[in-house]
Parts: structure tokens; sequence; C-alpha cells
């Protein structure tokens, strides 16, 4: 049987693409919901209310891929700041993957490694009746 000398000479690299799962400026919609909390979009905000007895939050998930890197940032833009926490996690109101205390006005950024093949984000609302403020969300996966 002949043996065909067949070679590859060149050499190709691919360079990835940073991969957006959550980009949201807050302008017109959101695609969270709320438990225990009336969730909705104001002035160019996602604005968050607890319906009274603390613990509510809103919550939405996107895909990510198993044992990879993400970023997040998000802006806390609340005139009275406190009173809440972003969880990262497997399931709505699940910190596993990050929790981050929400204790004064500013940026946010920070890391996670996804363990499923979904991940939720959860904003609590730690104050009885309190509103919370946000503005430029940002999730992406890490090169």
């Amino acid at each position: 049987m002949p043996i065909l000398g067949l070679r590859n000479s060149t050499t190709k690299s691919y360079s990835r693409v940073h991969t957006i799962l959550v980009d949201n400026d807050f302008s017109s919609t959101t695609s969270f919901t709320g438990t225990n909390a009336t969730v909705g979009v104001s002035g160019g905000k996602l604005v968050i209310t607890d319906s009274g007895s603390g613990g509510g939050y809103a919550s939405r998930s996107f895909i990510t891929h198993i044992g990879t890197v993400y970023s997040y940032s998000i802006d806390y833009t609340d005139d009275n700041p406190g009173n809440g926490t972003m969880k990262f996690g497997t399931s709505a109101n699940d910190n596993s993957l990050k929790n981050v205390n929400l204790a004064a006005e500013g940026t946010f950024t920070g890391t996670f490694t996804a363990t499923s093949k979904g991940t939720h984000i959860t904003i609590l609302v730690t104050g009885a009746g309190r509103t919370l403020k946000f503005d430029n969300l940002l999730v992406q996966e890490n090169n």
C-alpha cells in the first residue's frame, strides 16, 4: 500500500474574542424578574424595590461554559446606598460562585468561574421596603 507524503507546512493561529453574555445599560427594558420585589427601569437605571419584608430580589440567567472564568461589572447608583447583595450562582438567589456586599455607591467588578451550563445573577434587597438602583451591567467571558 503506498504511503502518501502529505504534509501541512502552514501554521495558523486563532485568537479568541471576548464573549459578552450580558450587556445592559437599562435604557428601556430589563430581562430581570422579581421575587418578593418589583423590578423595572426608570431614568435609564434598573430599579428593584423590596415588597416590604426584606429579602426581595431580582434575578436573571445566562448560558455559561463549565470551568470558564467570567468577569462582571455593575454600577450601584443608589441615592441611599447599602442594604444590597449581588450574587452569582447556579440558581436564583444562590451565591455559590460569588457574593458581593453592596455597601456603598460605586462600580463593582470581579470574576467567577462557572460550574454549570447556566448561571444566575441575583440582586438581593436586604432592607425591608428599600429600593436599589443599578446601571451598566456587563458580564463577559475572559480569555
